[in-house]
């Protein structure tokens, strides 16, 4: 297998076991989302790729959305490694360890941004809320991705609408709000339309087609329609 090959599969093993199957594998992780990386080690998922402490060590550091976290037992020594967000295991209750509160507006950055697709923002508006669906928060992000610098993680590269969250008072006491060890800022409830200011949109091909009865016009005059229902702004990137 291929080095890069080799990464990508270690890492996606490391995603499921640490943020979804733990507990369906059996795997001893604790309330922050840790579990002994010797351990994580010897699960099949792992071993059949015969992966060594160094090989994780290299991903944690170099992992490009710095999806995870290394640090050493102080009672034990041994290493433990963590899912920095983005977990379904409702046994997870992070602690400020892991999950800085917010408690105020100036702990937000300048932007707070959900990113997501055409066909889904328009089940968001449509349902109401921005769900969490089967993760134990909603992602938001300091920025979008490829446009602001200090956005390392949060969203998929393939998004191409950016939801924008209030930054409000309001806002922060009604939604839960948490920071991650990687910069994601993550609501801990399903966030309402109300709390939406703004939704940019990045057409596909970077243009809106001149064809009024084309799909892809179809789906952003409903988008407009729904967001204009909700008294939400929509632009065009």
């Amino acid at each position: 297998m291929e080095p890069k090959n080799r990464e990508v599969s270690i890492s996606k093993a490391l995603a499921y076991l640490l943020r979804h199957g733990a507990v369906k594998e059996k795997l001893p992780i604790d309330y922050n989302g840790y579990i002994e990386l010797d351990s994580l080690l010897q699960h099949n998922r792992l071993k059949s790729l015969k992966a060594t402490v160094p090989e994780i060590e290299h991903i944690v550091a170099s992992n490009d959305k710095k999806r995870f976290h290394l640090k050493e037992d102080p009672d034990t020594g041994k290493l433990m490694i963590c899912a920095v967000q983005g977990h379904s295991l409702k046994q997870i209750k992070p602690s400020e360890e892991v999950l800085e509160p917010i408690t105020k507006t100036d702990q937000l950055p300048d932007h707070l941004v959900h990113g997501t697709n055409i066909k889904n923002c328009i089940q968001i508006l449509e349902s109401g809320y921005i769900k969490k669906m089967n993760r134990n928060h909603v992602h938001l992000s300091p920025g979008i991705t490829g446009k602001h610098s200090e956005v390392i993680s949060g969203m998929r590269y393939s998004s191409n609408v950016f939801i924008h969250v209030k930054r409000t008072q309001e806002a922060v006491d009604k939604l839960k709000i948490f920071k991650s060890l990687n910069n994601v800022f993550l609501s801990s409830l399903d966030i309402p339309l109300e709390y939406i200011e703004l939704i940019q949109v990045r057409p596909p091909n970077a243009q809106v087609s001149n064809e009024s009865n084309s799909p892809k016009n179809h789906q952003l005059k409903l988008l407009e329609e729904l967001a204009s229902n909700n008294s939400i702004k929509v632009e065009y990137m």
